[in-house]
């Protein structure tokens, strides 16, 4: 598919879901080592209320080579052209996005909630 529509000029963006990840036990990566923090925080830090799925820990050097890795196979694998990061609000801020709104005032945006591991990852991502 990919090749057929680079054919006809068509670049190809696939939505990527970096921000969180299945708690899924059985086929997932949430008690990979036998902790619920593996790949995410412990305890609650590492659950999102809204989706109840595991939060990655970008801290985490295993966390963004896993994420990194992904990345560099969908474009050596597949050949697409380009990524759209699906929920980067969980990635860039603390609180997730969970309970919050953004009307446009600055202070929503900027200040001391930013999950700056979570900015690294995507500075590296992109």
């Amino acid at each position: 598919m990919v090749d057929k529509a680079h054919g006809l000029g068509l670049k190809i963006i696939i939505d990527l879901v970096h921000s969180h990840a299945s708690k899924n036990v059985d086929d997932g990566i949430n008690l990979f080592d036998g902790t619920d923090h593996s790949f995410s925080h412990a305890g609650p830090r590492g659950h999102h209320s809204s989706w109840d799925s595991m939060l990655f820990d970008y801290s985490k050097y295993e966390v963004k080579r896993f994420l990194l890795a992904n990345l560099a196979w969908f474009l050596e694998e597949y050949k697409i052209d380009g990524f759209r990061f699906d929920a980067v609000t969980s990635i860039l801020y603390n609180h997730h996005g969970i309970d919050r709104g953004f009307s446009g005032n600055y202070r929503e945006y900027f200040g001391m909630d930013q999950d700056v591991d979570g900015i690294t990852y995507l500075m590296l991502a992109n």
